[in-house]
């Protein structure tokens, strides 16, 4: 008979709104319905929600526990890492003096947790389902930031593939993923599933621009709306961006959501301080979300140069259910160009190629027949695939295998 109770731990959940958190318990939400009994592990908010909450929390059927780490703001790196480290502590202590034996499943956020958590699985035969989000530290090495020479990456290497081999199953988010865990660790392709990303299909879908309560509130209705949004990170490539706002498209205004280390890159790439192409916002609420990821005419999604397989920008599945063209800055033999090429949702340029953004954009401003299509394309694939009700099914195959 089938398991019908697992622990999942992630360190953002519930109510933080970061990309994470949210795939995260919109997944548990969907499982939950299904029938699963479903208890989470997880910090106090400290991203988009800072509201202490109580050490127990029954929410739409989803049992969360916030365990007592520290909560210091993300902006700061040391801050940061002192939340790491500490919820990680508090967990492993947890799971080494727990008599349950509930299925574990864990993801990649952050890099070391899913590690120690496998290790201590093992030691209390436990069964554990690793989901692979970003690769560690293979994706460092890929952007020059570490060397594979280096004796503490290959043994952060070494203890990475012992975790892989203790896990019963383990999922990526990417077939190109799959092509790196397949070349990284042989012998853990019969037990690795690809399961794409997700996105909750009753909290996006598409607008009409023009009634954008978005685009009425920051006075964009004469523009033609670019939009990039979400995380400005590791793996994003935003120069790109700075050098396509450079070239002053007539009546293009640029939408830039979010933050991240790489918003520096973005603000150092951009000729004129103070230019009027260009408005800069927060991340949203989700509350928000619906309007913000459907206030453009062309969304982009970027991943750097040499990056595929270490990473799926999730921003992607937003955009194809608000039904907008995607302009995806992604190496050709990434899941995003899979996406972009199957569906036919967008175009796909090189993740360096500015000149081929701006042309992109463009194109798709001359012709709003052609963005209509792709817009289309993109929502109807995404209701056929990528639904949090649908990637929950998959979820409960794999469990129930």
């Amino acid at each position: 008979m089938a398991e019908k109770k697992i622990l999942l731990i992630s360190m953002v959940f519930y109510p933080d709104e970061v990309a994470v958190a949210n795939l995260f318990t919109n997944l548990s939400i969907e499982l939950a319905a299904s029938g699963l009994d479903i208890e989470v592990w997880c910090a106090q908010p400290s991203y988009t929600n800072t509201q202490r909450q109580p050490r127990e929390l029954i929410y739409r059927g989803i049992n969360i526990k916030y365990l007592k780490s520290t909560t210091f703001h993300k902006d700061k790196l040391p801050g940061r890492i002192i939340n790491f480290v500490t919820f990680s502590i508090i967990v492993a202590t947890r799971l080494l003096f727990s008599k349950v034996k509930t299925r574990v499943v864990s993801n990649t956020t952050p890099p070391f947790l899913a590690i120690i958590i496998s290790l201590i699985c093992s030691f209390k035969n436990r069964k554990f389902i690793y989901i692979l989000m970003d690769i560690f530290p293979d994706g460092l090495i890929r952007l020059g930031k570490a060397s594979g020479k280096n004796i503490f990456i290959r043994i952060w290497q070494s203890i990475h593939r012992a975790a892989l081999k203790r896990s019963e199953y383990i999922v990526v988010i990417g077939r190109d993923m799959r092509d790196w865990l397949v070349r990284f660790y042989p012998e853990g392709a019969e037990k690795t599933r690809y399961i794409p990303v997700w996105q909750d299909e009753e909290l996006i879908k598409p607008v009409d621009i023009k009634l954008n309560p978005f685009i009425v509130k920051y006075q964009l209705q004469d523009y033609f709306v670019v939009q990039y949004s979400g995380n400005m990170g590791l793996w994003n490539d935003m120069k790109t961006i700075g050098q396509a706002i450079n070239k002053n498209i007539t009546d293009v205004v640029f939408l830039i959501i979010g933050g991240g280390m790489r918003k520096k890159e973005l603000l150092e790439s951009i000729n004129d301080k103070n230019a009027t192409n260009i408005l800069f916002l927060p991340f949203q609420t989700n509350e928000n979300y619906s309007y913000s990821v459907t206030a453009c005419h062309v969304a982009l999604v970027s991943l750097r140069e040499g990056l595929e397989g270490m990473a799926v920008p999730s921003k992607i599945i937003g955009i194809m259910a608000a039904g907008i063209p995607v302009i995806a800055m992604v190496p050709d033999h990434s899941e995003i160009a899979y996406i972009v090429k199957e569906e036919k949702c967008g175009y796909i340029i090189n993740p360096s190629d500015s000149e081929g953004l701006v042309n992109a954009i463009t194109e798709l401003k001359s012709d709003e027949n052609l963005r209509k299509r792709l817009g289309q394309n993109g929502r109807d694939a995404f209701l056929r695939k990528y639904t949090a009700e649908i990637v929950a099914e998959k979820f409960n195959s794999l469990l129930n295998s």
